[in-house]
């Protein structure tokens, strides 16, 4: 399939068959993420690939007990490598100066002085997986495997589950496995509903 078939035929599946996915083609599906594009290209994800039943069931639980999880052959755990404390980060970090223009040095303030720092680690990295994330699930769609984003999920909860170290946090799931179900069309908003030109006004006077 070219790109454009690949996009509109995904959907969202939770219906798996029994049918293991052959190794090879995890490994390749797995590495399309290192293809996607990354902040400063630092690669700061990681995927753990999920196999054994009673992990499976305990993540299942932890995604508010969402156990048509643990029926997928495969969950990926999406995870990030956590940027260091950013109360000891230069104030000249890049990563400081793009945030402080997309969101405002206030609310970077008011993130910093949180008492949590490990929550205020994760929700900084929170995006760090979403784009090789969907880079999975575009290319199982590809090889005719099913997926689903699952990002209702206790995050430390999930971490602890997988033993990871503090340095990192799990923050979404994709399930994968062929599909045991044909999933209704999707209800497609009309393209100018979701298209604006040059600017807002412009295009809804």
């Amino acid at each position: 399939m070219n790109i454009q078939d690949v996009i509109k035929k995904r959907r969202s599946i939770r219906k798996f068959k029994e049918k293991q996915i052959p190794d090879d083609i995890l490994k390749d599906i797995l590495e399309s993420s290192l293809y996607a594009p990354s902040p400063g290209d630092g690669l700061a994800f990681r995927f753990g690939i999920i196999k054994d039943p009673n992990r499976k069931h305990a993540l299942a639980k932890a995604a508010g007990n969402q156990m048509w999880l643990e029926t997928a052959p495969v969950l990926i755990a999406c995870c990030a490598v956590l940027d260091q404390d950013m109360n000891k980060l230069p104030e000249d970090d890049f990563s400081f100066v793009v945030n402080q223009t997309r969101f405002s040095k206030a609310w970077l303030d008011h993130l910093m002085a949180f008492d949590d720092r490990l929550m205020s680690q994760i929700f900084w990295s929170n995006g760090t997986p979403i784009i090789p994330g969907q880079h999975i699930i575009l290319s199982a769609t590809s090889y005719g495997i099913g997926s689903c984003w699952v990002g209702y999920l206790d995050v430390l909860k999930a971490s602890e589950i997988l033993k990871l170290p503090k340095t990192h946090a799990c923050l979404f799931l994709i399930p994968l496995g062929y599909a045991d179900e044909v999933p209704e069309e999707k209800d497609l908003k009309d393209y100018n509903q979701m298209i604006f030109s040059e600017c807002w006004e412009e295009t809804n006077d």
